[in-house]
């Protein structure tokens, strides 16, 4: 039998109310060794709150379990596995027993695979579910009052900073600060999150670093200085680490990396080109052939759905672009870039589409969020009267509700909204930029010309037969 220990940490609360992951790294392992099993493996969410299901370890102990890796789940107490106890009945009954593991919480003595310990399972779900309310009820105030004065709500301590306690500020830590500017500056410069994780790790030696943390801190609006809650942005009484233009261009990156264009590749246009006739990503191809006993290397693109094996496809029809030849390709990029260095005007005639495209977002974007900003006031008068005891729970419980799905409603509109939106581009900055790379251009390295074209195209389309049809930044 294999046992999964899934171990979660939230908070510096936590830890010192002796939840620490050490604690309950050593309780656990003793368990395990007094029943007698000796195959077992970690899962640790350090810094992830139980609040939601989106935690990497666990997502990674559910898909070892769905592959059969994993017989058996263990934690300290039910609410480390989850404080909501829908959630917590849909990993036990739709995760683990579907795919024949048992759940053992050491504390509570809860055996599924036992009838008692289901039926016991339900009761101290719902108790779960109780403290999270309760815990939800005594903190929301408070971190609402010190969020509105500037003050960092709590929790673990970002990374880059340390906490003064008689200050009640967070204070940059100078060598941890170098670490977070130069992480903003690789991602912006092309590299991956895995690279920036590889680069970090050995720098970071008070924090863990992988490829999510990275991810976090490139999204985390504390680092400008100031304190993002609930959908708003506070300014925030600590030292920025990052300026908020720098902060705004790596968001403007992730949005791009999240339509496809990967970072720095192998090839010059690796991730950014597409296929013209039906949108599927191009591969890079490598042909050899001989004649007259030489061989000859030919490097081709040619779009995925015609290249690879049918039962690789995306589409079962295939496609018929043809394959063309990636130094053509290539040539006519850099022409392009170059001859736009010399004559802007005619990209600045394109852009004219997209000034309308970004005045509707603006007037779409204003009216949603101002419609959130009235919802959460309301919430937020209903919680404080609450708290005040001006009025009971149970009065107001549905208004409660209805105001919770509006936010709900508003805040996945404006996401959607975001995700199409058409990003602000200064163009007066970025023809300036257009005009340095096309001078440098052939002065630049590999890597530095592949940084560069990223910095001022988001796609490319082929057609054979046709010049690359780019879309640049502006």
């Amino acid at each position: 039998m294999t046992v999964a220990i899934y171990i979660r940490v939230s908070t510096d609360e936590q830890a010192e109310q002796g939840y620490s992951i050490d604690f309950q790294k050593e309780k656990l392992i003793h368990y395990c060794k007094s029943q007698g099993w000796d195959d077992y493996k970690l899962y640790i969410d350090d810094g992830y709150t139980g609040t939601n299901m989106d935690r990497p370890a666990l997502k990674r102990m559910l898909r070892n379990i769905e592959d059969k890796k994993v017989t058996a789940v263990l934690v300290y107490k039910l609410d480390r596995l989850s404080r909501k106890q829908r959630d917590i009945l849909e990993l036990i009954e739709d995760k683990f027993e579907k795919f024949g593991a048992s759940f053992t919480s050491s504390v509570e003595k809860i055996d599924t695979s036992t009838a008692f310990g289901k039926a016991m399972l339900g009761v101290l779900a719902v108790f779960a579910q109780l403290d999270r309310d309760m815990i939800i009820e005594r903190t929301t105030a408070g971190r609402r009052q010190r969020v509105s004065t500037g003050k960092w709500y709590g929790g673990r301590v970002p990374f880059g900073y340390s906490w003064n306690k008689e200050l009640q500020l967070l204070e940059v830590i100078p060598e941890e600060a170098r670490v977070i500017q130069e992480i903003y500056n690789l991602y912006l410069n092309g590299h991956s999150r895995l690279s920036i994780a590889e680069w970090a790790a050995p720098r970071a030696r008070s924090r863990t670093i992988d490829h999510a943390v990275v991810r976090e801190i490139l999204c985390r609006q504390i680092y400008t200085g100031n304190i993002g809650y609930v959908g708003n942005v506070y300014d925030g009484t600590h030292d920025a680490i990052i300026t908020q233009e720098i902060w705004d261009a790596v968001q403007i990156e992730i949005e791009k990396r999240k339509e496809g264009m990967t970072p720095i590749g192998e090839y010059l246009l690796t991730g950014l080109l597409k296929c013209g006739v039906c949108g599927v990503n191009i591969v890079h191809v490598r042909r050899k052939s001989k004649h007259a006993d030489k061989e000859y290397i030919y490097e081709l693109y040619a779009c995925k759905d015609q290249h690879v094996r049918p039962k690789e496809r995306t589409k079962k029809e295939g496609c018929k672009m043809g394959y063309i030849r990636r130094d053509v390709v290539e040539k006519s990029v850099i022409d392009q870039i170059k001859e736009i260095a010399v004559n802007p005007n005619r990209l600045l005639e394109k852009s004219k589409k997209k000034r309308s495209e970004i005045a509707s977002f603006d007037e779409q974007y204003s009216l949603l969020t101002e419609q959130l900003k009235k919802v959460n006031t309301n919430l937020e008068n209903l919680y404080d009267a609450i708290q005040n005891g001006d009025i009971k729970a149970s009065a107001v419980s549905n208004r409660i509700k209805t105001l919770e799905e509006q936010r709900d409603i508003l805040e996945e509109d404006i996401d959607d909204l975001i995700d199409v939106n058409p990003k602000k581009i200064d163009e007066k900055k970025t023809l300036i930029m257009f005009q340095q790379i096309g001078q440098a251009w052939d002065h630049f390295t590999e890597d530095e010309k592949k940084i560069a074209i990223r910095k001022l195209i988001k796609s490319i389309s082929l057609v054979k037969g046709q010049p690359p049809q780019i879309e640049w930044v502006i």
